[in-house]
């Protein structure tokens, strides 16, 4: 299908994409001058179908006269003109190149921005597409009605309308981080992608445009949600400036899954929902050059197709030595490269954010994860995290195999430092070396020094056996005594089925998450991000300032 009707199609089912673009419209119509400012000079996706689609036309009459009467109904006559200006802030869509890029961190940066900015009870977050998922109690937040006095009948009422939701575990990460107790969490997880899903929604057990449906509808109740409590935000500090818009501000993040096409098996890919939420899409992509920019071409294309405007692009990981390199060709490709045939300018690079090694390490949690297990004893210090990449003079210092006796091991041990960080790995079989880690956590703890390394015990072949029931047991004596230190003792936990080899790739390979418990992992990645990402350009990009120019008595 060309990608002209691609896009006609879609803008003909999405509701949400005309309410977005019908608003420029409207706003145009009553004003003498404007400055779209993600579109100066740029020829808008949609552009080309005002003509072609009758729905897009009598939705663009419709809005035009809305908005004219609205703007323009004023019975006395005039002697003075005023101007003011307005502010159309579209949503702002988090997609990426690939898998493990850094949406989620990027989306923690923005929501932490905006939350200071405009409050938290103006930001609206949701992940229209999941795949990770959670039960969670959703509470349904009191109705008007309510709130203004119904007492404790009406309250008693909604507290019987809550119930259990399935969601994407970065929802409620975000929900719960950053207090946005005016979401419902059904809301910011509309659609959940399980095991099983793909199946049936081939086989027609699941309604397609029921489920953009729901994607709609949640969307339009965060806007709601948000709206209601809008304040205002000015670009500039001048009253005078062009730029400047005084309204009601709130903003919505929609966070993708994977590359632009993850879920279009489903109908629901990421490019298919950017264009029914009439969203602006901010690409991220890691650091590199060649690479970089071939992903991004690539992803690129699947929006384009969909009638996506490109807000721009925010590069991630880059090594700190090659940051300038990296942003200076990455602009330079862009910018030769996308700029439009007639001049239309290329989307800019948003920012460039340098690696950051602590946020790739994993927790203890992660761990647990990764083998299906919860740590025996230590649980206290689920959230430590290790550097299992770390080396000196090419000797692994943040994970070890112990394949040594256990004098050289304990040597190893009582050398650590009061800081050192070590997560051991050794098979079920040495017992010698699972009672000297115990001994040496008991050491420390009556010399009053800290004790940080972990241990894990692996019960699989050295070849990797395939039958669990093969795999050698923790003797139960052992197993007792490692439990008998309770959750402040130290990080001990098993890998089933493991041997130490598959055990150490796994936790060197894995990609830790975030988790809504591991606050300080949370605040680290805000922390970094924010402050090499352009927000104000951003805003820009994703939004409509226009002038007003009305008659005053």
């Amino acid at each position: 299908m060309h990608a002209c009707d691609h896009s006609q199609q879609y803008l003909a089912k999405s509701s949400l994409a005309m309410m977005h673009r019908f608003l420029h419209a409207a706003s145009n119509a009553a004003t003498s001058t404007t400055t779209p400012a993600m579109n100066r000079g740029v020829r808008h996706p949609f552009s080309h179908l005002a003509n072609n689609n009758s729905i897009a036309a009598a939705g663009l009459s419709a809005s035009r006269n809305l908005s004219t009467n609205a703007l323009n109904n004023n019975d006395s006559p005039t002697t003075t003109n005023s101007t003011s200006t307005i502010r159309h802030q579209r949503p702002i869509y988090i997609a990426a190149t690939r898998q493990h890029v850094g949406k989620t961190s990027v989306s923690l940066a923005l929501v932490s921005h905006f939350t200071k900015r405009f409050g938290n009870a103006n930001v609206g977050y949701m992940k229209a597409v999941g795949q990770q998922s959670l039960r969670v109690w959703d509470e349904p937040s009191l109705p008007q009605t309510a709130k203004e006095g119904e007492g404790e009948q009406g309250e008693e009422q909604q507290r019987e309308e809550g119930k259990f939701v399935t969601i994407d575990k970065d929802v409620k990460l975000i929900r719960d981080h950053f207090r946005l107790s005016h979401l419902q969490y059904a809301d910011m997880s509309p659609i959940l992608i399980p095991r099983g899903y793909t199946k049936s929604y081939l086989d027609g057990h699941i309604d397609h445009q029921g489920q953009l449906a729901d994607i709609r509808r949640a969307y339009l109740n965060i806007v709601q949600s948000t709206s209601n409590n809008a304040i205002t935000d000015e670009y500039s500090s001048s009253s005078e400036s062009e730029n400047t818009a005084r309204g009601p501000t709130s903003i919505t993040i929609c966070e993708g899954t994977g590359h632009a096409g993850v879920g279009a098996v489903v109908g629901a890919g990421n490019a298919r929902v950017a264009a029914e939420l009439g969203a602006d899409v901010v690409l991220v992509a890691n650091g590199g050059l060649g690479k970089a920019f071939d992903e991004l071409e690539l992803n690129r294309s699947l929006f384009l197709q969909y009638g996506v405007n490109i807000a721009g692009v925010i590069i991630n990981k880059v090594q700190p030595d090659k940051f300038d390199q990296t942003r200076t060709y990455l602009t330079k490709a862009i910018q030769q490269m996308w700029t439009g045939p007639n001049g239309e300018p290329a989307p800019p690079i948003l920012g460039v954010v340098p690696d950051r090694p602590y946020l790739g390490c994993p927790a203890l949690a992660d761990v647990e994860s990764a083998f299906g297990s919860v740590l025996l004893s230590g649980s206290e210090h689920r959230y430590r995290h290790y550097d299992v990449g770390s080396n000196v003079q090419g000797r692994s210092i943040g994970m070890s195999m112990v394949t040594t006796d256990l004098a050289a091991f304990l040597r190893t041990m009582q050398r650590q430092s009061e800081s050192g960080r070590t997560m051991f790995i050794c098979h079920a079989t040495r017992d010698d070396v699972i009672l000297g880690f115990l001994g040496e956590y008991r050491r420390r703890v009556r010399r009053g020094i800290p004790f940080q390394s972990a241990l894990v015990i692996c019960t699989g072949g050295d070849d990797g056996w395939d039958d669990p029931s093969n795999a050698i047991e923790l003797s139960s004596e052992v197993c007792d005594m490692i439990m008998d230190l309770g959750p402040a003792g130290p990080p001990v936990l098993v890998a089933s089925s493991y041997s130490p080899a598959e055990a150490a790739k796994q936790i060197r390979t894995m990609t830790p998450k975030f988790n809504a418990s591991d606050e300080r992992r949370v605040s680290r990645a805000t922390e970094h991000y924010e402050p090499y990402i352009d927000f104000d350009l951003l805003l820009e990009r994703t939004s409509s300032v226009t002038k007003v120019v009305g008659a005053t008595a």
